[in-house]
């Protein structure tokens, strides 16, 4: 009988001691999670959109455009000259207009060449401009004000960008 109740003992024991192993959180299991095939989507969902962007400005792009490394197309750029320098102040008129012409915004400001307080084509047009020079861009959305825009650049917009820099 003292065996049987020992034996009992050792059992429950054992039994009363065992713990699952923890559970390995999905995001390392190799299967991706709901927010992750999200995100994933999303991103599919904006290179088809940045795709269509691209054809659609190579289907108006007027004579005098090149395509830049960067993406975007540009008028009026001229490198024979000394561009502006990181870092420098430059008084610039840029005015924002949609692809078929409709004015956005136009603005003169003082701006320092390099940061990224205007649209990356901006930015990249600016450091191959001449202290006096106008230039014309054609800017998919996504080197523009991508997909959020601001209060006068709508969501996803292709934009012809004017610009015009004075020292």
């Amino acid at each position: 009988m003292r065996k049987n109740a020992t034996l009992l003992l050792l059992l429950t024991v054992l039994t009363g001691c065992y713990q699952k192993a923890p559970q390995i959180p999905s995001y390392r299991s190799g299967q991706s999670s709901t927010g992750d095939t999200s995100l994933l989507q999303a991103i599919e969902i904006n290179r088809h959109l940045a795709e269509e962007a691209d054809r659609q400005l190579a289907r108006s792009v007027h004579e005098g455009y090149a395509l830049t490394e960067t993406g975007y197309w540009a008028k009026g750029l001229r490198y024979e000259e000394s561009p502006l320098q990181e870092g420098q102040q430059v008084q610039l008129h840029i005015q924002v207009y949609q692809t078929d012409s409709t004015l956005l915004t136009d603005d003169r400001m003082t701006v320092t060449v390099g940061r990224t307080e205007l649209p990356d084509a901006v930015t990249d047009a600016l450091l191959q401009m001449n202290p006096r020079q106008q230039a014309s861009l054609l800017v998919p959305w996504y080197l523009g004000y991508g997909s959020t825009g601001t209060p006068h650049v709508p969501p996803y917009t292709n934009l012809r960008i004017e610009l015009e820099t004075t020292p």
